[in-house]
């Protein structure tokens, strides 16, 4: 046995703790880290399906950057609002905000707009994993592009209730070519004016417009042009054998979707950010504001490539398919699939999307019970108010 001396056994414990404390350290910056981003938001002329239009955009893109973090990361966005007339607001949608209610995004309730030439930064943390949003929330302005996804991952060291090979992201959406101030008039006008069915179904923001269906016999063709290749199919290029973590958002304005990927099966395994008992799916029914995450495995004839499709539910169709391309590497990315694009349940058959709300519940051990007892009741109401000769929506 080897004695210290007294001034030893000091040196060696203040050492000891020292080295306690760098450990910690280390351990607390690899487990959650700042993440910056620097957005200019502002209007730009689009064609996501192929007719050109004034679209909100983030540093020129629509749908935004996807933000990207790991659970208890501290996400800093530093938001430049580049539009000449309109305030902006950012809500973060599924981020609980706990302790950050001030960042929360919803204009007129937690904050002040941001006004035109002026920058805001928002500040909080993502702690739990998930499938989550951002979108604009003020006016229409989501309806005009301003959105996107924010992916959060587990700790290093941490693994999901289920593997796969590799994670990709798709967001849902509705388009219409009629500026965001006309359908707000009419919604909420007096009487009632709908704004008809969207003119496209976006696929990651890119979908496709029947131009010949535009009869003004001296169209422009820099209005609506089909070979513009802003409006190509987006293309989700998969690996032969290999699983695919595909988490799939909507963020329509007046629509509910059904998804589909041609010839394969998916199995939902997250629901809003909530792991769930895995079932499994030919058609995803998703709402706005939904988030799912479904595993897909690559394994079907990778001679050739399939449809990934879009399609109205809950109202007779009359908007086309949303279309975009599932791509067996090393397949062509443009190469069409050689068949028709699949039929969808009809629009009015609720079976399978019952089916599918009773099929979610919680994965066993991710289960969060609620308390019994509450401290304190909060009613919600939701009102359709006339003042002064509109309809005000709360």
């Amino acid at each position: 046995m080897v004695l210290l001396s007294a001034g030893c056994r000091s040196r060696a414990i203040l050492l000891f703790s020292l080295l306690v404390i760098i450990a910690l350290f280390n351990g607390s910056a690899v487990e959650a880290r700042i993440r910056r981003y620097k957005w200019e938001v502002k209007y730009e002329y689009k064609s996501p399906d192929c007719f050109k239009k004034l679209a909100i955009t983030i540093n020129g893109q629509t749908p935004g950057p996807t933000i990207r973090a790991q659970q208890n990361d501290t996400i800093i966005v530093e938001l430049t609002n580049s539009l000449l007339t309109e305030n902006v607001a950012i809500h973060w949608h599924g981020i609980r905000q706990i302790g950050t209610p001030w960042f929360d995004g919803t204009e007129g309730v937690t904050q002040c707009p941001i006004l035109p030439g002026t920058t805001f930064k928002y500040e909080f943390v993502v702690d739990r994993p998930g499938t989550y949003l951002y979108h604009a929330h003020y006016g229409m302005q989501r309806e005009a592009g301003l959105y996107g996804s924010i992916i959060v991952g587990l700790p290093e060291g941490q693994s999901e209730p289920f593997s796969y090979d590799y994670d990709r992201n798709i967001i849902l959406n509705d388009w219409y070519h009629k500026s965001t101030y006309e359908q707000a008039t009419g919604l909420s006008a007096i009487p009632f004016q709908w704004v008809g069915e969207p003119q496209s179904l976006l696929i990651h923001g890119r979908g496709k417009f029947n131009c010949s269906a535009l009869t003004t016999p001296s169209l422009d063709p820099g209005v609506c042009n089909a070979t513009n290749p802003e409006c190509s199919p987006f293309r989700l290029i998969v690996v032969p054998g290999k699983t695919y973590r595909l988490r799939v958002s909507s963020l329509t304005a007046l629509s509910a979707l059904s998804f589909q990927i041609e010839g394969h099966n998916m199995t939902v395994v997250e629901a809003d950010g909530h792991y769930v008992e895995p079932f499994v799916v030919q058609n995803l029914f998703i709402y706005s504001g939904e988030t799912y995450s479904v595993l897909v495995k690559a394994d079907q004839d990778p001679t050739r490539n399939y449809w990934i499709t879009s399609n109205v539910v809950s109202r007779e169709r009359k908007t086309p398919a949303g279309l975009a391309n599932f791509v067996y590497y090393p397949n062509h990315p443009s190469r069409s699939p050689p068949t028709t694009p699949p039929i969808p349940p009809a629009w009015n058959n609720t079976a399978p999307r019952i089916a599918q709300s009773k099929a979610i519940k919680a994965l066993q051990g991710f289960i969060h019970t609620p308390p019994q007892l509450s401290d304190r009741v909060i009613v919600l109401l939701n009102t359709q108010n006339e003042i002064n000769g509109r309809r005000h929506w709360n």
